[in-house]
Protein backbone atom coordinates (compact mmCIF):
# COMPACT_ATOMS: atom_id res chain seq x y z
CA UNK A 1 0.00 0.00 0.00
CA UNK A 2 1.84 3.19 -1.15
CA UNK A 3 1.36 5.65 1.86
CA UNK A 4 1.81 8.85 -0.04
CA UNK A 5 -1.04 11.68 0.45
CA UNK A 6 -0.46 15.10 -1.42
CA UNK A 7 -3.23 18.20 -0.71
CA UNK A 8 -4.60 19.41 -3.43
CA UNK A 9 -5.75 23.04 -2.51
CA UNK A 10 -7.62 26.10 -4.51
CA UNK A 11 -4.63 28.51 -5.36
CA UNK A 12 -6.85 31.73 -5.75
CA UNK A 13 -7.29 32.68 -9.30
CA UNK A 14 -4.54 30.18 -10.27
CA UNK A 15 -6.08 27.12 -10.17
CA UNK A 16 -4.85 24.05 -8.34
CA UNK A 17 -1.99 23.18 -6.39
CA UNK A 18 -0.11 20.21 -4.98
CA UNK A 19 1.45 19.97 -1.70
CA UNK A 20 3.42 18.03 0.36
CA UNK A 21 3.69 19.48 3.71
CA UNK A 22 4.84 23.43 3.10
CA UNK A 23 5.97 22.37 -0.83
CA UNK A 24 4.58 23.43 -3.72
CA UNK A 25 4.80 20.40 -6.35
CA UNK A 26 3.29 21.43 -8.78
CA UNK A 27 -0.13 23.47 -10.39
CA UNK A 28 -2.53 23.10 -12.64
CA UNK A 29 -5.62 24.88 -13.96
CA UNK A 30 -8.09 22.66 -13.37
CA UNK A 31 -9.08 20.00 -10.53
CA UNK A 32 -8.95 16.81 -12.79
CA UNK A 33 -5.39 18.01 -13.93
CA UNK A 34 -4.03 17.91 -10.48
CA UNK A 35 -5.74 14.74 -9.17
CA UNK A 36 -3.67 12.86 -12.75
CA UNK A 37 -0.68 14.39 -11.74
CA UNK A 38 -1.05 12.73 -8.20
CA UNK A 39 -2.11 9.17 -9.72
CA UNK A 40 0.42 8.97 -12.12
CA UNK A 41 2.72 9.62 -9.05
CA UNK A 42 1.48 6.36 -6.95
CA UNK A 43 0.19 8.45 -4.33
CA UNK A 44 -3.53 9.40 -3.44
CA UNK A 45 -5.02 13.07 -2.48
CA UNK A 46 -5.50 13.68 1.27
CA UNK A 47 -9.21 14.66 2.04
CA UNK A 48 -9.97 16.50 4.93
CA UNK A 49 -12.02 14.30 7.51
CA UNK A 50 -14.55 14.53 9.99
CA UNK A 51 -17.12 13.08 12.35
CA UNK A 52 -20.16 12.50 10.71
CA UNK A 53 -23.40 14.34 12.31
CA UNK A 54 -26.73 13.15 11.96
CA UNK A 55 -29.53 15.47 13.70
CA UNK A 56 -27.06 17.26 15.45
CA UNK A 57 -25.52 14.51 17.20
CA UNK A 58 -21.69 13.07 16.07
CA UNK A 59 -22.38 9.69 14.58
CA UNK A 60 -19.80 6.53 17.08
CA UNK A 61 -17.27 5.21 14.53
CA UNK A 62 -18.68 7.18 11.57
CA UNK A 63 -16.58 10.11 9.59
CA UNK A 64 -16.94 11.91 6.51
CA UNK A 65 -14.52 12.76 4.29
CA UNK A 66 -14.15 16.04 2.53
CA UNK A 67 -13.11 17.97 -0.87
CA UNK A 68 -13.24 21.69 -1.27
CA UNK A 69 -15.81 21.74 1.66
CA UNK A 70 -18.10 18.98 -0.17
CA UNK A 71 -18.68 15.62 1.44
CA UNK A 72 -17.41 12.81 -1.07
CA UNK A 73 -17.76 9.69 1.00
CA UNK A 74 -17.89 8.16 3.85
CA UNK A 75 -16.26 5.34 6.44
CA UNK A 76 -18.03 3.44 9.29
CA UNK A 77 -17.38 0.74 11.75
CA UNK A 78 -19.90 -2.49 11.19
CA UNK A 79 -21.32 -2.97 14.53
CA UNK A 80 -23.73 -5.43 14.10
CA UNK A 81 -23.68 -9.23 12.50
CA UNK A 82 -21.18 -10.81 9.99
CA UNK A 83 -19.14 -8.08 9.22
CA UNK A 84 -19.21 -6.74 13.23
CA UNK A 85 -15.67 -5.08 14.03
CA UNK A 86 -14.42 -4.10 10.14
CA UNK A 87 -15.13 -1.02 8.34
CA UNK A 88 -17.36 0.14 5.59
CA UNK A 89 -16.50 3.50 2.80
CA UNK A 90 -18.38 4.13 0.18
CA UNK A 91 -17.98 7.42 -2.21
CA UNK A 92 -21.24 9.61 -1.89
CA UNK A 93 -22.37 13.03 -2.86
CA UNK A 94 -24.47 15.62 -4.30
CA UNK A 95 -21.90 18.00 -5.66
CA UNK A 96 -22.47 18.15 -9.35
CA UNK A 97 -18.72 18.40 -9.80
CA UNK A 98 -17.83 14.63 -8.54
CA UNK A 99 -21.05 13.00 -8.74
CA UNK A 100 -20.88 10.69 -11.70
CA UNK A 101 -18.96 7.96 -10.09
CA UNK A 102 -19.12 4.60 -9.79
CA UNK A 103 -20.70 3.21 -7.11
CA UNK A 104 -17.30 2.86 -5.38
CA UNK A 105 -17.89 1.05 -1.95
CA UNK A 106 -16.24 -1.66 0.05
CA UNK A 107 -15.26 -3.14 3.30
CA UNK A 108 -11.81 -3.43 5.34
CA UNK A 109 -10.21 -4.65 8.34
CA UNK A 110 -9.56 -1.52 10.11
CA UNK A 111 -9.97 2.20 9.70
CA UNK A 112 -6.90 3.44 8.19
CA UNK A 113 -7.81 0.49 5.45
CA UNK A 114 -10.76 2.23 4.42
CA UNK A 115 -9.84 5.77 4.73
CA UNK A 116 -6.92 4.56 1.99
CA UNK A 117 -9.16 3.04 0.13
CA UNK A 118 -11.41 5.78 -0.20
CA UNK A 119 -9.31 8.65 -1.32
CA UNK A 120 -7.42 5.99 -3.27
CA UNK A 121 -10.25 5.21 -5.07
CA UNK A 122 -11.42 9.04 -4.79
CA UNK A 123 -8.24 10.11 -6.36
CA UNK A 124 -8.49 7.69 -9.19
CA UNK A 125 -12.46 8.08 -10.16
CA UNK A 126 -11.58 11.83 -10.29
CA UNK A 127 -8.37 11.72 -12.73
CA UNK A 128 -10.18 9.42 -14.42
CA UNK A 129 -13.58 11.93 -14.76
CA UNK A 130 -13.37 12.50 -18.74
CA UNK A 131 -14.23 8.68 -18.72
CA UNK A 132 -17.55 9.30 -16.92
CA UNK A 133 -18.85 12.49 -18.56
CA UNK A 134 -21.68 11.83 -20.88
Amino acid sequence: MNGERLKVRLAYQRGFQIVDGSTVLAAFENHVKAFKFVRDRGARVWLAWSRTVIGGQSAPYDFTASFLQSSVGRISKNQWGSLSGTWSWSISTSDPRFRLHGGQRGTTATKDDAVYELEREFTKFIADTDKYRR
